[in-house]
């Protein structure tokens, strides 16, 4: 039986009303002579009853046990899924609820950030035999020892894409409120327009630097499977105007250099004074053993600059005093990213971008680029202004 994966976010299932659409859509896949099989979030966002945030904030302290956080954190979707299953019955459909485990899904056991180890879809798979819908938990997975294990923020996404490349499903349908992927966060760059078709590696760069659409740990998944990807809006149907996700080799080469502009809030800068080669090596050895991720690193003589995620500079901070290496953070600032059509080493790209920024007095203190991206670092109350700016001067609509 051919499959196709539908996840449905939080505020596509916190209203009967917006839960008569999941209805609508799997009725649709069957027409069609395949199977679905729907993902879902908890109900709605803070303060709304079932909503993750809601369920955290009943824990009695500020630092609770890491697995009890994980336990409470899983019961939003748990509940999702038996009132769309109840739904869908309802509706004259065959459906059965399932938690992360019950799927098949099993994770690693890292409390609050599990990362999924295998999926077995016998479950799944006898279920769609029989023409019962999977209504699956997202966000979750159960640990070798049979621990609640959530994913992180986003992965609903995740356990949806995960699923579609174990069961090598047509097609993964995610559901948000907006149409698609963007050519920018259309909440700030009025002119933004849908990308139509784009490369899984093309955004998953988009993700990881801070367009919201998709998680970047999700794209993985289907690309590694090669299970395209549709991002689409839930109040729009499944046959409306959407982005598909896919191989290289579908996708019309675009003769646009410029195709998306995506920023990155939250990052401080770190200068680290380069005097001592051994303490250097030493403070990079330590990040890499902490899994602390850097970015946008520049050398240069005297000094290395470098950016991290702000909610790590206690962390950093730690680090470098082991190191004994002097050193500045500066917080506040926001990473722009602009994604072209092998931009790296066009002459006059940089260039170009800098005047856009410097003419309207944004100071650009750091820059890093790759062959389909180029990034610059900014003030973080600046930021909205220079996606916009270099929207309107760069991107093609």
């Amino acid at each position: 039986m051919k499959t196709v994966v539908q996840k449905y976010g939080g505020t596509s299932v916190n209203t009967a009303e917006n839960r008569k659409n999941i209805i609508l859509n799997a009725k649709d896949v069957i027409n069609e002579g395949m199977q679905p099989v729907i993902v879902v979030s908890a109900m709605g966002r803070f303060p709304e009853a079932y909503a993750t945030d809601s369920l955290l904030g009943l824990l009695p302290n500020k630092n609770p046990d890491l697995r009890n956080k994980d336990l409470i954190a899983c019961c939003g979707e748990i509940i999702t899924t038996v009132i769309v299953s109840e739904e869908l019955k309802m509706a004259g459909l065959k459906a059965k609820p399932l938690t992360g485990g019950q799927a098949g899904i099993k994770v690693t056991s890292n409390y609050g950030s599990g990362d999924i180890t295998n999926i077995d879809t016998s479950h799944i798979n006898a279920l769609a035999k029989d023409g019962i819908i999977p209504v699956v938990a997202g966000f979750q997975g159960l640990s070798e020892e049979g621990d609640f294990v959530t994913l992180g923020r986003g992965g609903s996404d995740i356990t949806a894409t995960a699923l579609g490349a174990y069961l090598k499903s047509e097609l993964i349908e995610i559901y948000t409120d907006v149409d698609g992927v963007m050519t920018a966060d259309p909440n700030v760059v009025e002119k933004a327009t849908l990308l139509n078709r784009i490369e899984y590696s093309d955004v998953f760069k988009l993700a990881e630097y801070g367009a919201k659409v998709i998680h970047p740990r999700a794209v993985t998944f289907a690309m590694n499977a090669n299970v395209p990807v549709c991002v689409l809006n839930v109040n729009k149907g499944r046959k409306s105007n959407r982005t598909i996700i896919s191989d290289a080799a579908s996708i019309p080469k675009s003769e646009a250099t410029f195709m998306a502009v995506t920023s990155l809030n939250g990052c401080s800068q770190v200068e680290v004074d380069a005097k001592d080669a051994a303490n250097e090596e030493r403070m990079f050895a330590l990040l890499a053993k902490d899994g602390i991720s850097i970015d946008m690193i520049n050398i240069f003589a005297d000094k290395r600059l470098f950016i991290v995620d702000t909610p790590q500079k206690p962390r950093i901070m730690e680090i470098l005093g082991l190191s004994g290496l002097e050193y500045k953070i500066t917080d506040g600032f926001a990473k722009i990213t602009v994604l072209g059509n092998r931009i790296c080493g066009v002459p006059g790209v940089m260039a170009q971008i800098i005047a856009v920024l410097y003419s309207n007095n944004i100071r650009v203190y750091q820059s890093s680029d790759s062959a389909s991206t180029i990034s610059v670092l900014v003030k973080e109350e600046t930021a909205k202004t220079a996606v916009k700016l270099l929207h309107d001067s760069l991107v093609e609509v």
